[in-house]
């Protein structure tokens, strides 16, 4: 039981926490001792919790937090010594810190800003004004993302221009580098996706014409589809993902490290460096990638027509034969080197936006591939439009 002039004592040692309270006429004081770190603070909380002013204050009782013995201390102790002196404020009793040296002082009074400053009040925001606002923040993006893409495509054909001036600016071991990672590599999975599209798509072509008696037409709509649309549509689009979200993340991590700095520093082109071969790569890549899909979009309808239709391979060559010819191998074959030049652009240009976060790199690679394949499938179809209107 706490009395006048007697001392309820928290046992401590030299630095180990802890503090004891005084009433000394009509002064009420808490002297604080040892360390108060936020390694001790879960013992102080529940120490400092079950303390109480003995006596109702009356206006000439005041309270004083005697911080002199405090060996060490941060902002956890700080915060608890101010959660008190703020219980006897709200109680009536007139508190002041005592024995503070400067730091200390520095450190309560900016813990007791900080604990005393407002918090914002969060605006509910109408929803319509809100999804209005979204679409605007959307639409800017989009035109800054076209503006960054056409002023990278301006420095990168400037680029070109001076490699083919000065042929020894080519950089034929990182050409040759990237060309078996995003070529020769990708042959596997280009080849395996496009064999099964190609047999799902005339699987389906004869379940939806048996009813008509005309399933044989199935072999036509995969000739075409799989040479005009499928076979450059699904390549682009596992070249983008597997590719571009490479080519961002290398040059991102570069650009993280600050690597493409250090190359500006020693006078090296990162177009000429890392962007040209690249996107030259990519260029002779994708035409070769995109004929291999056609070839196996047609073997994996093949395939599908010998155990549905009963085709033989001589007779299914022959209906391939009659259904397609040259123009529809090329309408596919001519949009792969405008897909490889987005996808390399696209991929490079979000390796060079990444900052110095770990954060900032997933989000551009992500960036990356949305894009690259959002910008592949308007190209198809402007293509598709296009080819139509002139008869081809």
């Amino acid at each position: 039981m706490l009395k006048r002039d007697h001392q309820v004592v928290l046992p401590t040692q030299a630095r180990a926490p802890g503090f004891r309270v005084e009433l000394k006429g009509t002064t009420f004081r808490l002297v604080a001792t040892g360390a108060w770190t936020v390694a001790e603070a879960t013992q102080l909380d529940s120490a400092l919790k079950r303390l109480r002013v003995p006596i109702p204050p009356t206006p000439d009782f005041t309270g004083e937090m005697d911080i002199a013995g405090i060996a060490e201390i941060d902002t956890a102790g700080a915060w608890l010594l101010q959660r008190t002196a703020a219980a006897w404020q709200g109680s009536g009793l007139r508190t002041h810190y005592a024995g503070a040296t400067e730091s200390f002082r520095i450190l309560i009074e900016e813990v007791q800003s900080r604990g005393n400053a407002k918090r914002p009040v969060l605006e509910k925001q109408n929803l319509l004004l809100q999804f209005a606002d979204d679409m605007t923040r959307a639409l800017t993006g989009v035109w800054q993302d076209a503006v960054q893409l056409t002023a990278f495509l301006g420095e990168v054909t400037a680029g070109f221009i001076r490699m083919i001036r000065q042929p020894w600016r080519f950089r034929v071991t990182s050409f040759v580098h990237h060309l078996d990672h995003a070529g020769l590599r990708a042959v596997p999975i280009i080849a395996l996706i496009c064999f099964l599209i190609g047999a799902v798509v005339m699987q389906q072509g004869v379940v939806q014409l048996r009813p008509f008696g005309a399933e044989p037409f199935a072999v036509n709509m995969v000739a075409i589809l799989a040479l005009r649309e499928v076979g450059i549509l699904l390549t682009a689009i596992m070249v983008a993902g597997r590719s571009g979200s490479a080519f961002t993340a290398e040059i991102g991590s570069m650009k993280m490290r600050e690597e493409i700095d250090a190359m500006r520093t020693l006078g090296i082109d990162p177009i000429d460096t890392l962007v040209l071969p690249r996107v030259l790569a990519l260029v002779v890549a994708l035409p070769l990638l995109t004929f291999l899909g056609d070839i196996m979009g047609l073997a994996g309808g093949g395939v599908m027509a010998f155990g549905v239709l009963g085709l033989d391979f001589a007779t299914y060559m022959d209906k391939l034969h009659e259904a397609v010819d040259f123009q529809h191998f090329m309408a596919g074959m001519i949009k792969a080197p405008f897909a490889a030049i987005i996808i390399g652009l696209v991929g490079c240009l979000e390796g060079l936006k990444v900052e110095g976060s770990a954060e900032s790199l997933g989000k551009h690679v992500t960036s990356a591939v949305v894009k690259a394949i959002f910008l592949v499938i308007i190209l198809d179809a402007v293509f598709a439009m296009f080819l139509s209107g002139i008869g081809v």
